[in-house]
């Protein structure tokens, strides 16, 4: 099991000066078999965003695996109107499964 992080929401904002956002709790796959798990049972995957806070992301296709390469991973997401990308298995550190 990965160790539980605080992260905040990338889409909560402050109202009023000096209020912060909202900070939910999150924990990293250990695995890659436990990441294609997640992902697979799920339409929406949360993920860590550059600037540090929390975002989601909806599977956009099935999780692509190899037989020969167990570690080798690919899942296609959607994020926001026209973006499209792919997580693979050195991206499972950014890849977060609510607690």
């Amino acid at each position: 099991m990965g160790e539980i992080i605080a992260v905040p929401n990338g889409y909560s904002r402050p109202r009023r000066k000096g209020e912060t956002r909202e900070i939910n709790m999150f924990r990293n796959p250990a695995t890659v078999a436990e990441m294609i798990k997640h992902c697979s049972e799920r339409s929406h995957i949360t993920f860590l965003s550059i600037d540090g806070t929390s975002r989601t992301a909806k599977v956009n296709g099935r999780v692509r695996t190899w037989k020969r390469d167990p570690n080798r991973v690919e899942v296609p997401v959607k994020y926001g109107l026209r973006e499209c990308g792919t997580f693979d298995a050195t991206d499972i550190e950014r890849i977060l499964i609510p607690v």
